[in-house]
């Protein structure tokens, strides 16, 4: 059975479903199919009519109460009215201008190191996740962190910090006592449904 956890930084979920358009379930069977406390980082960012299926899922998650996090474009997610825009790596350098532009958006972080989680949170990020912590089957050749080496330094920031990355419910045990404020995943939400 599937623990429940309420994250101390954020009001929202600790918990939330990535789409992948490669190998991920449908988005919109998963949206409707989703725990209430579980969110939805709709990435499909090679999606032909991408716009048209980020507006679905927003409809979606809206009348489920789900929180939703549009990847890549904060156009996008303000046009649909998501709760968030989820950033890659390589795109933190924007977040002052994109929070400045989209003020009611929030902004989570994709960082692969110590280092992107402490100039995610210098640069206004309000949520980043820390990947991968496991190894993975969307990472399968990526060096795994360790949890258990990270975890002073994420316990140091007042940036709440989710895992992503090979994650399973006896994994989140242990993450949640290293102060993870919660996890990422694919595969974990598609089995449960």
């Amino acid at each position: 059975m599937r623990p429940t956890a309420i994250s101390l930084y954020m009001t929202g979920p600790s918990f939330f479903y990535f789409t992948d358009d490669k190998r991920g379930k449908n988005p919109v069977q998963m949206a409707l199919a989703l725990p209430k406390d579980t969110g939805l980082v709709f990435r499909h960012y090679d999606h032909p009519e991408r716009s048209s299926l980020a507006r679905q899922i927003a409809d979606i998650t809206r009348k489920r109460g789900l929180t939703l996090f549009v990847a890549k474009s904060a156009k996008l997610a303000a046009q649909v009215g998501a709760y968030g825009c989820h950033l890659p790596t390589h795109m933190m350098g924007r977040l002052p201008l994109l929070k400045y532009k989209y003020p009611t958006l929030h902004f989570s972080v994709a960082c692969h190191s110590v280092w992107d989680l402490c100039q995610t949170q210098n640069l206004g990020a309000d949520m980043a996740y820390l990947s991968p912590l496991y190894p993975s089957r969307s990472h399968p050749t990526a060096r795994a962190l360790s949890p258990l080496a990270v975890a002073s330094q994420v316990r140091s920031l007042y940036l709440p910090v989710y895992g992503l990355g090979g994650i399973n419910w006896n994994r989140w045990a242990q993450l949640q006592d290293l102060g993870f404020a919660g996890f990422g995943a694919i595969d974990l939400f598609e089995l449960d449904i």
